[in-house]
């Protein structure tokens, strides 16, 4: 042996590709860590629930998900709270697309993402969708489990949204959380305290009418809440130091949005 080396370390690949043509099932695949089920439902939209066999997220992992519905309604969601686990080598990569065409809906509500202190992930989401569908987007992030006391101080995360609609951009956004996290989460310019921070985007051309009905429910949240709605799109910031009510905040917003419950496994 020439000197000692770091063994090579079993990194997890999935890949999930969904395509639904009205109540048709066009394609379904699944490798890797990744695996989709789809229950047996009775509402109004198909329920995909997205399951990763390897238990959670660290370094060189990667994952890619692919959701596109026509002239339908799909709610895509994860079985539980997704992982990120400390790091040693290269940030994990999570791609997610989305496509939602001719008068679709499209709900991505998976549930909230936790990070582990050391954790590093890069993170894209890219939607693409026709003028007359909707689609209704949620992401959350966790720092630490409260719990268990437990403490981010560094930690690689970013996440970059491009959002299309008839091809043309109409929403971009990055999050960017790296090296002296508890500090930025700490200060008042930065989380000022938070532990849980969440972005919750519906696009669609009754956006405004849908910010008239959520006027009493951003009001009535225990957590920092604050909706802005221009150009056929809502946006909803909320931050708050306690995951545990902040999560009925979010689940309360989702549901006046949606119109309808939130899939089976955000109860369970």
């Amino acid at each position: 042996m020439d000197g000692l080396t770091s063994p090579k370390l079993q990194r997890a690949h999935g890949q999930i590709a969904l395509t639904l043509c009205g109540n048709k099932l066009e394609e379904l695949y699944q490798s890797g860590c990744a695996k989709l089920m789809l229950p047996k439902t009775y509402g109004e939209m198909t329920e995909a629930v997205m399951l990763n066999t390897s238990g959670g997220i660290t370094g060189g992992d990667r994952l890619n998900v692919k959701i596109q519905v026509e002239n339908g309604a799909v709610v895509a969601t994860s079985q539980t709270a997704e992982r990120l686990y400390r790091s040693i080598t290269e940030p994990a990569k999570i791609e997610i697309t989305l496509r939602a065409y001719n008068a679709a809906t499209l709900h991505w509500l998976p549930q909230e993402t936790i990070i582990f202190d050391g954790a590093e992930l890069d993170r894209t989401v890219c939607l693409d969708m026709s003028a007359d569908s909707k689609c209704l987007l949620a992401e959350t992030i966790v720092m630490g489990r409260e719990a268990m006391g437990e403490d981010i101080r560094v930690c690689h995360f970013t996440d970059n949204w491009r959002l299309y609609r008839e091809g043309q951009l109409f929403h971009a956004e990055s999050l960017r959380l790296t090296d002296r996290v508890a500090e930025i989460m700490a200060v008042p310019a930065g989380g000022n305290g938070a532990r849980l921070l969440s972005t919750i985007l519906y696009a669609g051309f009754d956006a405004e009418q849908m910010a008239g009905l959520l006027n009493s429910v951003v009001e009535a949240c225990s957590s920092k809440c604050a909706m802005s709605c221009w150009n056929d799109r809502l946006v909803i910031r909320l931050m708050s130091p306690h995951p545990r009510f902040a999560r009925a905040d979010i689940k309360e917003l989702l549901c006046a949005l949606s119109g309808q419950p939130l899939p089976r496994v955000w109860q369970v």
